[in-house]
């Protein structure tokens, strides 16, 4: 009896972890937002950098992105290809969460998934009432839950990378695939000055 109670108690921290994550993430984003105008594009960056890379595992999500197409590269591209990635991601962030008009983000539910991975349902609740369902699937990597993939209001995040990565890697190659994100991420810090 001990032990089973014992194994529900760590079942429950391992649920709360990946949940405390979450709002981790939720709770800066919503600073940032009420802050944005304030400190601007390069304050949120900062703001939002240091919590974006301990919530997400953004090395796995490039290498899930990129699927067969990984296995192909060299390492010197798979770490340009990650780094770019990581600070498009940071910067796509710091670019859409810019203002705030009393949204808030809440917990809806946890569910157990397949292969060790976590959901958390959340939804953001803007100033009219009506909601953007956020749902973030998790797994942990090095001890704690990382975010690997964020579906919105039905639609994958990941599914759209990897069907636009892989239409340019296809037709132009990685450095192409490069060349696009690092220019996706300097037309949003233009359009920030």
């Amino acid at each position: 009896m001990l032990v089973m109670i014992s194994g529900l108690r760590a079942e429950s921290l391992e649920n709360e972890g990946a949940e405390r994550v979450v709002i981790t993430l939720q709770n800066t984003l919503i600073q940032a937002m009420q802050q944005g105008q304030e400190i601007g594009y390069s304050g949120r960056l900062k703001l939002l950098t240091p919590v974006i890379e301990q919530t997400h595992d953004l090395a796995a999500i490039i290498r899930s992105v990129l699927g067969t197409h990984w296995a192909k590269l060299d390492s010197d591209q798979q770490q340009a290809i990650t780094r770019v990635f990581q600070a498009n991601s940071i910067a796509t962030y710091a670019d859409r969460f810019n203002q705030y008009d009393g949204e808030q983000f809440k917990i809806i539910e946890q569910t157990q998934l397949p292969r060790g991975r976590m959901l958390v349902r959340s939804q953001l609740i803007r100033s009219d009432g009506s909601p953007v369902n956020f749902d973030y699937v998790m797994h942990e990597a090095g001890g704690s839950w990382r975010i690997i993939n964020i579906v919105v209001d039905g639609v994958s995040d990941l599914a759209l990378k990897r069907a636009e990565y892989s239409a340019v890697l296809q037709k132009d190659g990685v450095t192409a695939l490069i060349d696009m994100l690092e220019q996706k991420t300097s037309r949003i810090e233009q359009n920030q000055q």
